[in-house]
């Protein structure tokens, strides 16, 4: 569903060394995890990989058995990108604008409508790409460091429309028998849907988002394709939650 979007991980080993390797590597696949889970196509540097592993293996002897796996679980869903461009940095100043070289995961990237970094460091948003002299351009990515950050842009990308359906009621009231209830306003859900997340993974057409408000969780249902994007929902029964939340999504809201 959101295979359009395109997410190059920054495998840059200094990061690691500030953050340690174990707290680089979890809050990492965090922020891959939900990638994969919104089904986007994923990127990684075959260059920064081995550069990453060599570094670590020279710090850590015990790195390949004690983290390699780790690493392994990162990308094994990503796609391997090859570096076929040099990427500069343009300081504008009029007549006395310059530009910069940058070696980092941005020579890896190619012009895509929807392209975002997982990075703790890379701060470059705009840059030139050259692949030649005739071939160049400039791209716009999107630096995501947090959970929050994937979850805030995403929507932002395409916009994601509540529908409400009559089945479910509205507020707590008109839902049809053996139908669960919408328990808050077509516009407070309309918000939920902005920053639900998907688990599609495990369930293709679903989002979910935890309504603090009313205390439990809001399924959204994908309505097929179609111009609005369009979604409808509603709110699952405390005692339903074993059943219908995955657990990747309790995992995710500490519910």
């Amino acid at each position: 569903m959101y295979s359009d979007f395109h997410f190059y991980i920054d495998l840059n080993w200094e990061d690691s060394i500030d953050k340690t390797v174990d707290v680089y590597l979890k809050e990492l696949y965090q922020l891959v995890e939900l990638a994969y889970q919104h089904k986007a196509t994923v990127y990684y540097s075959e260059k920064q990989l081995q550069d990453f592993a060599k570094q670590m293996n020279d710090l850590d002897s015990n790195f390949s058995s004690s983290y390699g796996n780790q690493l392994d679980i990162i990308i094994e869903n990503a796609l391997k990108a090859t570096q076929n461009s040099y990427i500069f940095e343009v300081c504008f100043a009029q007549e006395n604008t310059s530009i910069h070289k940058v070696d980092n995961i941005l020579s890896s990237v190619n012009l895509h409508d929807k392209i975002s970094i997982i990075s703790f460091s890379n701060s470059l948003e705009c840059f030139l790409s050259v692949k030649s002299d005739t071939d160049f351009c400039k791209i716009e990515c999107k630096n995501l460091n947090n959970k929050n950050d994937i979850v805030v842009w995403i929507p932002t990308q395409r916009i994601r429309t509540f529908n409400l359906n009559p089945k479910h009621g509205e507020n707590g009231q008109g839902n049809q028998l053996n139908a669960s209830p919408l328990l808050c306003s077509k516009r407070e859900a309309q918000m939920l849907l902005k920053t639900a997340i998907p688990c599609f993974l495990d369930r293709e057409k679903n989002m979910y988002n935890f309504d603090e408000e009313k205390n439990t969780y809001i399924i959204f249902f994908y309505e097929g394709d179609n111009a609005q994007n369009q979604w409808h929902g509603f709110h699952v029964n405390t005692k339903d939650w074993a059943k219908e939340i995955p657990n990747y999504i309790r995992k995710y809201f500490g519910k």
